[in-house]
């Protein structure tokens, strides 16, 4: 009997005690995509075969924070860029291990979203970006490539943006112990040093960028503490860089028309990209 990672049988028990929301359509679509992905030739990008079938969908922003009680939001008719990303990625890694019913779903969602795969209120929910791809690379999910590109530079981070602006979180206005349990959080991202690709970078040859189908880029931000302010997929064109994303502007998910280079050269906040890839369990 094949035995289950520590983490997964710790997410597994801990869904069986969290609040759900999600609707019977979410679950016939995830069951839809999933069978599709089944026929697809061994050699296909499952991520983008799942974000390109995400195509159209609305966006709307906060989506996750709707209800006074965290909960595993499941919906796939309305996302925001980091929802997203971790639908594309939940149906990825359920594709992955085989599975195709939706209970397999909510658990890929649920290691995905949250600390060591366990919903343990507000906190526990990986808000934010570098703390998400770093628990999720200890959980093998996935891997951070920006550092081994040969444009890349380095930064310096300190995280602090969620607990000195709570009254831009519904949770947080008004909590001082949800703030303090940030303010713990954001402590662990003080002075440090991450990679990142210079928007600059984002026009040169596919060669030389090395950035992969699928990858999932992370838009990169000098906003004081804060490290990324928007998430997609990589998708090539024409030689050209483009994102698959869920468009605030568009308010639905597009493959943006613009190469990823002309859509952040204009956007004083960007400062390039990370880059982090799916990984095989």
């Amino acid at each position: 009997m094949r035995k289950l990672h520590p983490w997964l049988l710790g997410m597994i028990l801990g869904l069986m005690s969290c609040m759900v929301s999600a609707s019977e359509n979410d679950s016939i679509k995830v069951g839809d995509l999933l069978q599709k992905a089944s026929l697809l030739p061994a050699d296909s990008c499952r991520i983008l075969f799942f974000a390109k079938s995400l195509l159209g969908v609305s966006y709307v922003a906060n989506t996750l924070d709707e209800t006074d009680e965290e909960a595993l939001v499941v919906y796939l008719d309305k996302v925001d860029c980091t929802t997203f990303v971790e639908t594309v990625l939940a149906l990825s890694l359920t594709d992955k291990n085989g599975k195709s019913d939706f209970g397999s779903y909510k658990q890929a969602l649920q290691c995905i979203r949250y600390r060591n795969g366990k919903q343990a209120g507000y906190a526990s929910r990986l808000h934010y970006f570098s703390d998400w791809i770093k628990d999720n690379e200890q959980k093998g999910i996935v891997h951070e490539r920006t550092g081994e590109l040969g444009l890349a530079v380095s930064q310096v981070l300190n995280l602090d943006f969620m607990s000195t602006h709570p009254d831009n979180y519904r949770q947080l206005k008004n909590n001082p112990s949800i703030i303090s349990q940030m303010i713990e959080i954001e402590g662990r991202w003080k002075n440090v040093p991450v990679s990142y690709l210079p928007k600059s970078c984002l026009n040169v040859s596919p060669e030389e960028l090395d950035i992969r189908n699928g990858d999932i880029i992370a838009i990169t931000t000098n906003i004081k503490g804060l490290d990324v302010v928007h998430t997609g997929f990589a998708c090539w064109m024409d030689g050209k860089l483009h994102l698959l994303h869920a468009s605030s502007v568009m308010k639905k998910v597009i493959l943006d028309p613009q190469s990823l280079f002309d859509y952040s050269k204009n956007k004083k906040a960007h400062t390039g990209v990370r880059v982090i890839s799916f990984s095989s369990l």
